[in-house]
């Protein structure tokens, strides 16, 4: 736990722990004094350990819990909210009785009685993701995790990514090629296809066969060099 916002979803757990050290920059192990409050930003109510419950802090019965060592032995100076079984390795979002919308907690830890602890974390906040308007992650993972074929309407940004996935050489066919005397292609046809099976049963000058864009190109010959490629044009068709 340090300074700064961290998000999770509504009625998650969060684990709280700090590392306390002295002015020395040494460990501090067997420390009885350290406490948590929280506090909600949006009405400055704090939490009230007893009941679960955010109020004014006029009427707490219990503003502040303790943190408990985790291990002197195996884990000194670290210490967590350890409350259980409600708050068990952690504050538990699912058991407060009047939360809010996308509510932000301040969490502050303090040492109540004692003065050898330094560098308590101040000002850590915890933010609880709205779901009203999704959580950006998720609908991240939506998006690049999404099918294919749920994403061909036409003019979408998900059919543009699907023709230039086509014309990168996936699943095309080119037709209705013309030459000139010299070689040089004049005109030709490319169909762009979903699936490798629709690709490979097109067949030449065809059409309705399962392409879900047609590009047409024309080649215009160098004057004097009719070998050579003046200009080259290519064009979706409607």
């Amino acid at each position: 736990m340090q300074g700064g916002s961290k998000y999770i979803l509504p009625g998650a757990k969060e684990p709280i722990e700090i590392q306390l050290i002295d002015q020395f920059n040494r460990l501090l192990t067997g420390k009885t004094d350290l406490f948590i409050q929280i506090r909600r930003h949006q009405d400055d109510r704090y939490f009230d350990w007893s009941d679960n419950t955010f109020k004014n802090p006029s009427i707490i019965v219990t503003r502040h819990q303790a943190l408990s060592e985790v291990s002197a032995a195996y884990s000194p100076g670290i210490y967590r909210l350890d409350a259980g079984p409600t708050h068990a390795k952690g504050f538990n979002t699912a058991v407060i009785t009047n939360p809010g919308s996308a509510d932000v907690y301040d969490i502050d830890v303090t040492q109540i009685g004692g003065d050898d602890a330094t560098g308590l974390p101040q000002g850590y906040e915890l933010c609880i993701y709205d779901l009203t308007v999704g959580l950006p992650e998720v609908i991240a993972d939506a998006v690049w995790n999404a099918m294919q074929v749920d994403h061909r309407v036409v003019g979408s940004f998900g059919e543009l990514v699907q023709r230039v996935a086509a014309l990168q050489k996936e699943n095309y066919y080119i037709d209705n090629m013309t030459y000139n005397t010299q070689g040089l292609m004049l005109t030709g046809r490319i169909r762009l296809f979903y699936t490798k099976t629709d690709a490979n049963a097109a067949t030449p000058g065809g059409s309705g066969q399962g392409e879900f864009a047609t590009y047409t190109f024309t080649t215009t010959p160098t004057p004097g060099h009719p070998e050579r490629a003046a200009t080259a044009r290519s064009v979706k068709e409607p």
